[in-house]
């Protein structure tokens, strides 16, 4: 890699600005205020010294370059040129020429000869792998106010580039509310894909972000794990061909960990739609609820509520909501059926069956129908498995052990 200081005139880099993309893939978005932008061009036109740039020359011919470090100062140069801002309204003369709140093209001819002339001093880099700018831009940016996701973004390897090309999903194009701002979207996407690495949720904060992408520079895009991750965004996207408001950013990640797990154990191929009209009916109840006082409201709801509002990327509360779904996706859809043909209902769906008989015993064959207690009852099923039927919620019920045992495999 190798590095010329080259003293580059505004007017340059404003005539050349065709030639240097500002947001390459790594950079963050243009974030300055207009107060930031205002403070910039008032040191510029004092003739005080501003920080080097760099740029990466892409292409010789034809030139062509990309800002690694400056373009918050580049943006703001050339838009106050377009005249899409004025200076400070308090801004102190220069050389006893008044320029508060004027625009560029309303500046005094000999500060705006000044500007124009005023040299940026512009490093710029040939030579250099991606890798290499990718580190540089990080190390560039040490101290700022960059968000956790701005500067993985920035970081080299594979793990990186398969998350970005998660972005792309339609889901994330068509389906979502949440729009992309410093990266929203890149965040979400390495959150599921943390998530899909572990097999079930897990924390999925900023630290354990990190070593996902450290761990994995050489991450497979073709593996298991990756075109599982595909899998289910593409269920998701067939789930909500179109912008759909429920599908909220905290609310996504609790969608995209129930249907990961759906999709492993049980058979949900058609029921897509199904489950799409049920959360949709599930996120109007929550907001509903949330409105209402404190002794009207949903207990559950409301605390599912605050888990999607606080301690969000913690293990504890993705599990809670991921088993608080799938009982009621099952209390909703009790017919859904699992892959294998099993005995055993899974705990969600014991769960559910629990709920929905208020724990009372529904055979009363030695029982008046009794109270059951949570570790003292059995999931039976209504048509008996040996005799074809299917571990659905809609087939079971809760009984007591001894109305269990005198059942037998009996249709009771």
């Amino acid at each position: 890699m190798d590095m010329n200081k080259k003293p580059w005139p505004i007017t340059t880099t404003y005539g050349w600005r065709e030639k240097i993309d500002t947001n390459p893939d790594y950079q963050r978005p243009a974030v300055w205020t207009v107060a930031q932008k205002q403070l910039l061009m008032d040191t510029i036109i004092r003739g005080y010294d501003i920080p080097k740039l760099y740029l990466r020359q892409i292409s010789k011919s034809p030139q062509k370059y990309e800002v690694v470090d400056g373009q918050q100062r580049l943006r703001a140069i050339w838009s106050f040129i377009n005249g899409e801002y004025n200076l400070l309204k308090e801004c102190d003369s220069v050389l006893g020429e008044v320029v508060k709140n004027l625009s560029y093209n309303e500046l005094p001819l000999s500060i705006r000869s000044d500007f124009d002339v005023y040299s940026l001093d512009m490093i710029v880099i040939t030579d250099a792998e991606e890798d290499e700018v990718r580190e540089m831009f990080l190390r560039l940016q040490n101290g700022t106010t960059l968000k956790a996701q701005e500067k993985r973004n920035a970081m080299p390897g594979k793990m990186r580039n398969f998350i970005k090309s998660l972005t792309f999903h339609k889901v994330f194009t068509d389906s979502i509310k949440f729009n992309n701002s410093r990266y929203t979207h890149d965040h979400v996407a390495a959150q599921i894909t943390l998530i899909e690495l572990n097999g079930e949720p897990s924390n999925i904060k900023d630290h354990d972000l990190n070593k996902m992408y450290k761990d994995n520079m050489n991450f497979d895009s073709s593996s298991p794990k990756a075109r599982k991750i595909k899998r289910v965004l593409d269920f998701l996207y067939n789930m909500f061909p179109e912008k759909t408001p429920e599908l909220e950013r905290y609310g996504f990640i609790s969608l995209y960990i129930l249907i990961s797990y759906l999709l492993e154990r049980f058979d949900i191929t058609n029921r897509g739609q199904a489950i799409a009209a049920w959360f949709i009916q599930f996120e109007q109840y929550r907001k509903e609820n949330i409105l209402l006082p404190e002794d009207q409201a949903d207990s559950e709801v409301i605390t599912y509520h605050e888990k999607i509002s606080h301690s969000t990327d913690a293990i504890d509360s993705l599990q809670w909501r991921n088993d608080y779904l799938c009982r009621k996706l099952f209390e909703a859809i009790p017919d859904i059926e699992p892959k294998d043909n099993q005995r055993m209902f899974t705990q969600e769906q014991r769960l559910a069956i629990y709920r929905r008989d208020n724990g009372m015993c529904q055979l009363k064959i030695h029982c008046d129908g009794k109270k059951c207690e949570w570790d003292n009852w059995q999931a039976d099923h209504i048509i008996p498995w040996s005799r074809g039927g299917k571990t659905t919620v809609q087939n079971g019920q809760v009984a007591c052990s001894e109305c269990n045992a005198s059942k037998s495999n009996n249709i009771v």
